[in-house]
């Protein structure tokens, strides 16, 4: 047994850390372990190895377990350190005593113990707090291989949790996927968004093979093959089709990635993925629609333009009248300001005209309204009358009053 020096100190509390200092200091006989100068060997020794480690680690020593500590445990114990020390598993950690109580006998029964981001609710702070640990449980045994504690590693890991889960609302918020692909090996790590948008579930195993076998054969050759990696940058921005395993619906993806490289280490490619299928569909009613407009304009000269054209300004002129609470005729407004008589501009302005409106009419129309010469020989189509008509209806009072 390893026994207490002269000086009172126990060379294995020595290092100087705080928490050393504590357990030293602490009344021992009033827990299981008793004395300091009784503990075992094996205690002592594990005592020893976390005071001097940088990890967060526990010791729970017997069937009540009784919380020894180190310094960077401390800080996952937030104000509840140095309370916890010498507490055994039931009141340390009242909250989750079920679950340590639970890992403890399975320990002291010979086995280990890993969890992966366990999630908890403590009272670190005087409040209810989430955090995510990673634990790994191992026995601590005496001379005789008997487990007579559990020795823990613990790593906080909420930060990362916690961004995952904003990262994954974000994506899922935005429809974007994310993935990883590893070339050498044919590895593709993918997150369940990218699932979503490519149409898999979530037991399906995603490959090279079963993407290329959703993409349209005639955008294979821009996004799937091994003959991509000859490019500087093979996940580049590309858009393409893809067809749904199941319905055989054809929807347009855009996916874009860059090249992650390690020193001699083979690239990674990481990137994102999402679908644009409404974007498109809207691009190709706009293209659509801007055919149709390009095909009313062929039909049209430029004598029927210009009547169009004379007759939305009448259009505009009145309603404008009536926002500003006048009553007047728009065909009369517009005599005036070009200083002809109604009878003249009902000629050419009229539903139904008499004449057309010729260059020299034409060109007045468009000098008293502030626009370009040549604007009344365009067709000015729907899409654009909001702002002619805020164009017109900023310009006609000031121009109107100067009329008269």
């Amino acid at each position: 047994m390893i026994e207490k020096n002269t000086s009172g100190a126990y060379p294995f509390l020595a290092g100087g850390s705080k928490t050393s200092a504590l357990i030293r200091a602490f009344d021992w006989e009033k827990t299981s372990l008793g004395q300091l100068s009784r503990w075992p060997d094996c205690l002592r020794v594990v005592t020893s190895l976390i005071l001097r480690s940088d990890v967060p680690m526990t010791i729970q020593w017997g069937k009540e377990g009784t919380l020894l500590y180190n310094d960077a445990y401390s800080e996952i114990a937030g104000a509840r350190h140095p309370g916890l020390l010498g507490r055994t598993v039931r009141d340390s950690w009242s909250e989750v005593a079920g679950f340590r109580e639970q890992a403890l006998n399975r320990v002291l029964d010979g086995n280990t113990l890993n969890c992966h981001d366990q999630h908890m609710v403590l009272l670190r702070n005087g409040k209810p707090e989430d955090i995510w640990l990673d634990i790994s449980y191992s026995p601590v045994v005496d001379e005789a291989g008997t487990p007579r504690g559990a020795l823990a590693v613990v790593k906080n890991t909420t930060k990362r949790i916690q961004a995952d889960q904003r990262l994954r609302f974000a994506q899922e918020a935005g429809g974007i996927g994310t993935f990883e692909w590893f070339a050498d090996t044919g590895l593709l790590e993918v997150s369940d968004q990218y699932r979503r948008v490519w149409g898999l579930s979530r037991d399906v195993v995603v490959t090279e093979d079963l993407l290329a076998s959703l993409v349209h054969r005639d955008d294979r050759s821009a996004v799937i093959g091994r003959q991509r990696l000859a490019l500087p940058n093979p996940v580049a921005y590309a858009e393409f089709r893809r067809i749904d395993p199941l319905t055989r619906e054809i929807r347009w993806l855009a996916r874009w990635g860059e090249v992650i490289s390690q020193g001699n280490k083979a690239p990674r490619y990481i990137g994102v993925v999402m679908d644009i299928t409404q974007r498109k569909s809207a691009e190709e009613a706009l293209a659509a629609g801007d055919a149709r407009k390009r095909h009313r304009l062929e039909q049209l000269d430029v004598k029927e333009i210009r009547h169009r054209n004379v007759r939305m300004l009448l259009e505009t002129i009145g309603r404008d009248g009536n926002r500003a609470g006048k009553r007047f005729g728009s065909l009369t407004v517009l005599a005036e300001l070009l200083g002809k008589s109604p009878a003249q501009v009902s000629r050419f302005a009229a539903e139904k005209p008499r004449t057309h409106i010729g260059d020299r009419i034409a060109r007045e129309i468009e000098d008293v309204f502030d626009k370009e010469h040549g604007w009344m020989d365009h067709a000015q189509w729907e899409a654009h009358t909001e702002n002619i008509q805020h164009d017109l209806t900023a310009d006609w009072p000031q121009v109107n009053r100067s009329q008269r």
